[in-house]
């Protein structure tokens, strides 16, 4: 191995997929409409300071392909309520208990989710989560409210931008 190389780091560059404000995925100007390339991609997306990225991992290399995002990469399909939780199912093949996923209500009176743990890559409802979803909120005095189990939780307005832009750099 050459000196100064580190074959753990992974290699980062553009990956020129780009998500329209229409959350279609696009890769040098042609859709990307494979569910099972679209799910592999949204299960591998993690965040940074620099932006969101899709991980790819070969063996012991990997590399961190960021991309442009003008939409929602991901999707609420379903909220599953039961007795003792709330759970979300997302098109990127997984389900998150409520605590694990937030949500927030957008300046257009919308609603947005985001992994706890992960502010960048957000999640728009589909009509039929957003359906389910209504069942479980109030609005009072122009708040709205998640009422479950008893308790009233206000929403929070999220106050950030739904647009993630390219890193300036990749180091």
């Amino acid at each position: 191995m050459p000196f100064g190389i580190d074959n753990h780091m992974p290699r980062k560059f553009d990956s020129e997929i780009y998500i329209s404000p229409a959350d279609e995925w696009i890769f040098r100007g042609n859709p990307i409409d494979k569910e099972e390339i679209l799910t592999y991609f949204r299960n591998n997306l993690h965040g940074n300071e620099k932006g969101v990225y899709i991980e790819n991992t070969f063996g012991e290399l990997s590399e961190h392909g960021y991309i442009k995002i003008d939409g929602f990469p991901c999707h609420v399909l379903h909220v599953e309520v039961t007795e003792g939780e709330i759970s979300f199912i997302t098109d990127d093949g997984r389900s998150y208990l409520f605590g694990e996923f937030e949500i927030y209500e957008t300046k257009d009176g919308g609603i947005l989710g985001l992994r706890s743990n992960e502010e960048r890559i957000k999640y728009r409802f589909t009509w039929n989560a957003a359906k389910e979803l209504s069942d479980l909120l109030i609005e009072e005095d122009g708040l709205t409210y998640l009422n479950w189990k008893g308790v009233k939780m206000q929403i929070p307005m999220h106050e950030g931008e739904v647009t993630v832009p390219l890193p300036t750099d990749y180091s």
